[in-house]
């Protein structure tokens, strides 16, 4: 903003002679340094000169910058929300003026003056504070305002966070029409991803690109449906408590894989679907006996041990499968775990145990 530096200098420049001129009055400094007086006041002048072209540069990069950020805080804002903070000052500032009524007879005047001052601001924020906090009442009860609609979707709208966006996988869900509803996709998650998509670590750049070329994708889309909308809360500085925070307002739920991020959204009593758990509740449950039809692929950790992988990726670990790796095999079950990567499927050859029973008789 080179245009308010610019300002700044000439009024601190004009200031600063201005004031240079005033101080050369107020002593008979000819008489100090043995100049005349003309030029004592412009010597007085040119340092008042130089005095604010160095403040007036100092200040007005500050300012510039302060003026920076309150524009992009603004950008940032939704209009329904400046609609709203606009509101709850006028409320708080008609609540001021009525309760200060009294404190204009209180004595001194100064402190009269100084408890309205503190009322006025106090109420003011407030009134803006509260209005924020019932955002999302507000905007259930005004559908047509702004972007409100995202409150009024309810149980039908459901935010992407940034790990469920590079997963991908929603949007086969969505294909087969198992996933209802309105998705978005708030600004602060898009930022994340274009914050990953410029990282030097390669493997974060090709997540938050994958990311990005996924939500290109299904904007072109139209039986997608999926919205990047305009909202974000600068006081909250992570992505993840925004999320929550916005889901709570809201009523929408939240689509994530991340678990961790699941577990709060619980505590919180937030909604939460997470793409891991709806995999792992599709995989076919088997039990104790079934057969399995499974390539063993690499050695287990265990003696003797071989390991295989169902399609949907979970592991099957076979007894005396180590010599059998890289060959097909018909497996039976003999036990299932599950553990917090997901299940273990534990199995041995056909007729190995009748061999055995045989043995031992």
């Amino acid at each position: 903003m080179p245009m308010i530096v610019h300002i700044t200098r000439v009024v601190f420049v004009a200031a600063g002679a201005l004031g240079g001129f005033a101080v050369s009055g107020l002593i008979d400094w000819s008489d100090q340094i043995g100049y005349p007086p003309y030029v004592v006041i412009l010597i007085f002048i040119i340092l008042g000169l130089l005095i604010g072209y160095v403040l007036g540069g100092i200040f007005g990069r500050e300012l510039a910058a302060v003026y920076q950020r309150a524009e992009e805080r603004l950008r940032q804002t939704a209009p329904f929300d400046l609609v709203l903070g606009v509101a709850g000052l006028i409320v708080g500032l008609a609540i001021a003026w009525l309760a200060s009524v009294p404190l204009r007879f209180i004595e001194p005047g100064w402190l009269s003056g100084l408890a309205t001052v503190l009322l006025f601001l106090m109420l003011g924020s407030l009134g803006v504070r509260i209005a924020f906090i019932k955002r999302g009442d507000f905007a259930r009860a005004m559908p047509l305002m702004g972007d409100a609609d995202v409150a009024c979707e309810g149980d039908e709208l459901k935010v992407l966070d940034t790990s469920a966006i590079i997963d991908g996988r929603f949007s086969a869900l969505r294909e087969l029409g198992l996933l209802e509803g309105e998705l978005r996709v708030p600004r602060f998650v898009l930022g994340e991803l274009h914050t990953l998509a410029d990282s030097a670590d390669d493997a974060r750049r090709a997540r938050g690109r994958r990311g990005l070329d996924l939500l290109s994708r299904l904007k072109d889309e139209r039986a997608s449906r999926i919205e990047v909308f305009e909202i974000d809360y600068p006081e909250i500085p992570d992505v993840d408590n925004k999320l929550l925070h916005l889901a709570a307002e809201t009523g929408a739920a939240v689509l994530t894989v991340d678990h961790n991020l699941t577990s709060v959204a619980r505590v919180r009593g937030v909604a939460v679907l997470n793409l891991n758990e709806i995999a792992s509740a599709m995989r076919p449950n088997y039990l104790p006996g079934e057969r399995i039809r499974l390539r063993i692929a690499k050695e287990g950790k265990e003696s003797g041990q071989g390991v295989g992988y169902l399609e949907d990726g979970t592991m099957v670990v076979v007894a005396d499968g180590r010599d059998h790796i890289g060959s097909e095999a018909d497996v039976e079950v003999t036990s299932v775990l599950q553990t917090s990567a997901g299940r273990m499927i534990f199995s041995r050859f056909l007729g190995r145990a009748d061999e055995s029973g045989g043995r031992d008789g």
